[in-house]
Order: structure tokens, then C-alpha cells, then sequence
């Protein structure tokens, strides 16, 4: 029975990543399984291991919003880094991105969604952030969502999802 409601709240998991058929019932369902962000939440060095789009989104892989490999950064003093490459993030990449100045600031609202300001921004991307609190297997995917992993849903206007983030945080390497 656990198991196949884990596999149950794996596919759910992946109609919220891929954005298809993510309805009030996947929400019940997956309630189990996330809880709203917290700002200790965030801090520290996250990848992105899954990064799904609403089938509505034109995909532009010029965009750096959609390259498949990104490190986000979120430091105690409220500054954030983001790094988004073609190629697999190096050590190497890591540490030029630290040593630039920061470009952004983050905060977590009291509804656990995660605000992000860019510099010359003229308001915040607002982004759903929860953290998974069991892990999920998704069947369709060999990589399951674990305990801690951060779940980013950023809405269009018409507050529509149109772009899910699976986090992991990376412990080898420091904000």
C-alpha cells in the first residue's frame, strides 16, 4: 500500500515538474509530501537536477532560463547567485560565480514563496518554494526527489505554472 502510494505521488511529482495535468487533485495528493520554504531552507548551494515547462512555453535554448545545467547560490546576507550553462557546472565555474559581485537579493514571505530581486529589477520574480519532506519516486524518471530538495514553481500572470525547478543541495560546495 505505501508503495504504490509513493508511486502515486511520483507521478504527481512529475505532472508538477512537466506541468502536464498538474490539477486541485495533484495538490491535495503531493500536500503530503511538501511543506512551504523557509529562509534557513535556502541557504546554501543548490543544482538543478529536473527542469520542466508548462507544454504551452516556447522554449528558447538561447534563453539561459532554460539551459539545463544552473547553480543557485543564497547567501545569509540576503545576496544570491545564479550560474546557468549549456555544459555541466566545474569547480572551476563555481568559483568564478562566487567571485563576481551578486546581481540579486532573496527573501521568503510568509507563504514560503521565494522572492527574487535582480538589480535594475523594477519588482521581485515570485516563485512557489517548497521542500520535500519524503522522498518520491517518480516512475517515469531515475531521479527521485529526497528529503530537503526544493521544489521552485514560477507562474505566469494569469498565475498559471509555467516553469518547475527540482533543487538538490550540493554539500562540497560552500555559499
Amino acid at each position: 500500500m505505501m508503495r504504490q502510494r509513493l508511486a502515486l505521488l511520483g507521478a504527481l511529482i512529475l505532472g508538477l515538474l512537466s506541468g502536464l495535468g498538474a490539477g486541485a487533485a495533484a495538490a491535495d495528493e503531493t500536500s503530503e509530501a511538501l511543506r512551504p520554504c523557509t529562509r534557513a531552507d535556502l541557504i546554501g548551494t543548490w543544482a538543478v537536477i529536473r527542469f520542466g515547462t508548462a507544454p504551452s512555453v516556447r522554449v528558447d535554448p538561447a534563453d539561459p532560463y532554460f539551459h539545463p545545467h544552473q547553480r543557485y547560490v543564497f547567501h545569509t546576507n540576503a545576496s544570491m547567485r545564479h550560474l546557468t550553462s549549456t555544459t555541466p557546472v566545474t569547480r572551476q565555474d563555481h568559483r568564478a560565480m562566487l567571485a563576481a559581485a551578486p546581481t540579486s537579493t532573496w527573501a521568503v514571505d510568509d507563504r514560503g514563496r521565494l522572492l527574487v530581486q535582480k538589480a535594475g529589477g523594477s519588482r521581485p520574480q515570485v516563485d512557489v518554494c517548497q521542500v520535500f519532506v519524503m522522498k518520491v519516486n517518480d516512475p517515469r524518471s531515475s531521479v527521485p526527489a529526497l528529503p530537503g530538495d526544493l521544489l521552485l514553481t514560477h507562474y505566469d500572470e494569469d498565475k498559471n505554472p509555467i516553469a518547475r525547478r527540482l533543487l538538490r543541495k550540493l554539500a562540497e560546495f560552500r555559499e
